[in-house]
């Protein structure tokens, strides 16, 4: 029997290296609002985080129509090409497979439109592998990950909080984990650090999918 029940997944940094869409898509929108592309520093806070908080925190955007407009522009190339500019981490497929072999449900908790994920998941065959679709709607701006963690609890009926288990790769899995009352699995492939995941609290630190596997299965 599995440690874990259920297994909540963020998306970009954890399950696909999206990164690719995502950067060229922050520059596309950046350059029509005539700015030149950031370095690949300021690029990478833009994973994890809502995309209405990267450009209001990280690009300095305060005015909420700006925010709006860029939010436009950056999803006017991201829906069209960076949606397919991704590709799931070595290892992802098998772990998914072992998890449902071992009765694990699985989830995305992630801050990603909950359409874009579809349409990867659907695009990749992987959406077999997946009871649950959690992220965000278009018209969501800032919302956190503990109600988008609490959501997929909810859809599962699970009210022992012992028996699932968010895995991300950023700051922001671990407070909305704690928030929800769960345990997080933090990996090193995807752009967080040991350095984060351990100031943060994650319960676990995985190297690859072969820790995840063996974290949730509790072998």
């Amino acid at each position: 029997m599995a440690k874990y029940d259920i297994a909540l997944f963020d998306f970009d940094g954890t399950l696909a290296d999206t990164s690719q869409g995502v950067f060229k898509s922050i520059i596309y929108a950046l350059n029509a609002d005539g700015k030149p592309a950031p370095d690949i520093d300021t690029l990478r806070k833009f994973i994890g985080p809502p995309i209405y908080a990267s450009f209001k925190e990280t690009m300095g955007y305060k005015d909420e129509a700006k925010i709006e407009w860029m939010i436009k522009k950056y999803r006017e190339r991201y829906s069209v090409l960076g949606l397919f500019e991704a590709e799931f981490y070595p290892g992802i497929e098998k772990l998914l497979i072992k998890l449902r072999e071992n009765g694990v449900k699985i989830a995305t908790a992630s801050s990603k439109p909950k359409k874009f994920i579809y349409r990867i998941l659907e695009e990749t065959g992987f959406a077999k592998y997946f009871d649950y679709i959690g992220g965000t709607d278009f018209d969501q701006k800032e919302s956190g990950k503990t109600e988008i963690i609490l959501g997929a609890l909810d859809f599962f009926n699970c009210t022992d909080r012992s028996k699932a288990v968010m895995i991300g790769d950023r700051k922001f899995d671990i407070e909305g984990a704690k928030g929800a009352g769960v345990e997080t699995v933090a990996v090193l492939y995807g752009f967080g650090s040991r350095e984060e995941f351990e100031e943060y609290g994650a319960e676990y630190i995985a190297q690859d999918t072969a820790d995840i596997e063996k974290i949730i299965l509790g072998v």
